[in-house]
């Protein structure tokens, strides 16, 4: 299963329709609610607040994640608005807002059967290109966390298909979420088409986890496990929240993070970050890269996390490795198919000061990942108030196994893409890794830098995936005729040639 920036592929021409959720009577009708607000929303909102006051724009719009379902049948418009207010009514997170009332805040909350949708027909695309910049911004607008709905839905008809599209502001979902509501979707989607009842498990509340994660952590202090690991990782290597520098020379950025696009004084022209996307190794190749980490007594993600840190000291020559490391918090059955925000973070530093080789690293991740997951056992924004740090994330890389996900190879295999918005962030470097069923995928967001891929009129400088073959191995960008590669788009290459060298030392398969 893909994970794009939104305009990374086209989306077949059709008929646009925007539907918009609201609640007759607005906001005055729903219930005062006093359940807590998770650490990670109230700081969102705040963020997202001040950028308001100070820009006079709306902050957080660029922090929104969606999915993109593609159907091969005649779209049904009853069914359609069936499957959304069911959606809707299953998950409570989308009947819920929280509002900012002097230094506090307010949750309110409406009831399931409350919430309807308007249904507005945009109009007729005949070019992949207006239509997906008219949905990118419908979604852009929609998605402002200050108010509610802070999602919407998007569908686009044609004769024999449709493509069915969601985003929603990051402080209600998150990727995995999205991996598994395309599913939800589809299975409501059939039901309420051939009128029958969908098979779906229980779903609990992000807004019942939130009360009870927040609750938590605001009892723990600065004895907790999560601030002595936060406070040696912040001392280690350069200090402070790693940032990606593939160059000796290149100057740590400010820890501070302002929310929202970076906007100058007599600057109206925000430059969003650069994307890519693409193939590290198909499912053989990533069998046999599996099999050399389980040979060395790690996992995949060991291996993934290893390679990484093998590359950045041949590029950097920094005697240890950093980043920082999401790790979803769905300790509960209850939670695995809820909507919601369900992340924290976790350091991550292993010692390449040596030159290890890749089952000595896998070794280094292995022992790193199990001391480093207390880290992620209390919200880093709590961490952060008690050992007084300042600054958020810089240099992250996420790895999720999306397999055994129901609907996995069928999504995979391109009925449903996990989209995101794009970013204005000046410093940030993301990169997530997807282990699927057809092998391993990376998607990776980072400030602009200079990039042709292929010599001649079809290079382009911002775009290394060309239009037509979106899932071009990393391992080939920067192959061939190139006037320059930018520092990301290398590490990413070398880091997908590392992978496939170490899978080519593997038997796996070969014999019997």
């Amino acid at each position: 299963m893909k994970f794009i920036q939104i305009r990374e592929e086209p989306i077949d021409p059709g008929g646009l329709v925007e539907w918009m959720p609201y609640v007759p009577g607005g906001l005055g009708t729903w219930i005062h609610d006093s359940r807590l607000t998770s650490h990670n929303h109230e700081q969102h909102l705040r963020s997202a607040f001040e950028y308001r006051l100070r820009t006079r724009r709306e902050g957080g719009r660029e922090s929104w994640l969606g999915v993109s379902i593609e159907f091969d049948e005649p779209l049904s418009i009853p069914a359609v608005r069936a499957t959304l207010m069911r959606w809707i009514d299953r998950h409570e997170v989308l009947r819920s807002h929280v509002v900012i009332k002097g230094d506090g805040l307010q949750r309110l909350s409406t009831a399931p059967g409350t919430v309807k949708l308007k249904m507005g027909r945009i109009g007729w695309y005949t070019e992949s290109g207006p239509l997906v910049e008219q949905i990118a911004g419908a979604f852009d607008r929609a998605t402002a966390p200050l108010h509610w709905p802070a999602y919407m839905f998007a569908t686009v008809g044609r004769e024999d298909s449709f493509t069915l599209l969601f985003a929603a502001d990051h402080s209600l979902v998150d990727g995995y979420s999205l991996i598994m509501a395309q599913h939800e979707l589809v299975t409501l989607y059939r039901a309420a088409r051939d009128h029958t009842e969908p098979e779906l498990p229980e779903v609990g509340s992000y807004v019942d986890f939130s009360a009870e994660e927040r609750r938590q952590a605001d009892q723990t202090g600065a004895d907790h496990p999560a601030a002595a690991i936060w406070s040696t990782f912040l001392r280690a290597g350069r200090g402070g929240m790693p940032g990606f520098h593939l160059r000796r020379s290149d100057p740590e950025p400010s820890a501070a993070r302002l929310p929202g696009p970076v906007v100058e004084p007599g600057d109206d022209s925000p430059v969003p970050q650069d994307a890519i996307t693409g193939v590290v190794l198909d499912d053989d190749a990533a069998n046999r890269f599996t099999a050399v980490c389980s040979a060395a007594g790690g996992t995949m993600t060991a291996g993934v996390l290893a390679a990484f840190a093998l590359v950045y000291h041949r590029h950097t020559g920094d005697p240890e490795f950093r980043c920082v490391l999401p790790r979803h918090t769905r300790d509960d059955k209850r939670w695995l198919t809820a909507l919601g925000w369900f992340v924290a973070v976790a350091p991550f530093c292993i010692d390449v000061s040596d030159s290890p080789t890749f089952d000595q690293a896998v070794v280094r991740a292995t022992a790193e990942l199990k001391r480093c997951r207390q880290g992620a056992s209390l919200p880093f924004l709590r961490v952060a108030e008690l050992i007084g740090q300042r600054g958020e994330p810089r240099f992250v890389i996420s790895f999720i196994d999306t397999r055994y996900a129901p609907g996995a190879a069928a999504a995979d295999a391109g009925r449903a893409k996990v989209l995101r918005s794009h970013s204005y962030a000046p410093h940030e470097v993301y990169i997530w890794i997807n282990r699927t069923p057809s092998g391993i995928r990376v998607s990776a967001r980072f400030p602009p830098e200079p990039v042709a891929v292929a010599a001649g009129p079809e290079a382009g400088v911002n775009n290394p995936t060309p239009p037509d073959h979106p899932d071009v191995p990393v391992a080939e960008i920067g192959d061939g005729e190139t006037t320059d590669i930018g520092p990301v788009h290398a590490y990413l290459r070398d880091f997908a040639q590392l992978l496939r060298e170490i899978g080519d030392t593997s038997t796996f398969g070969t014999q019997g």
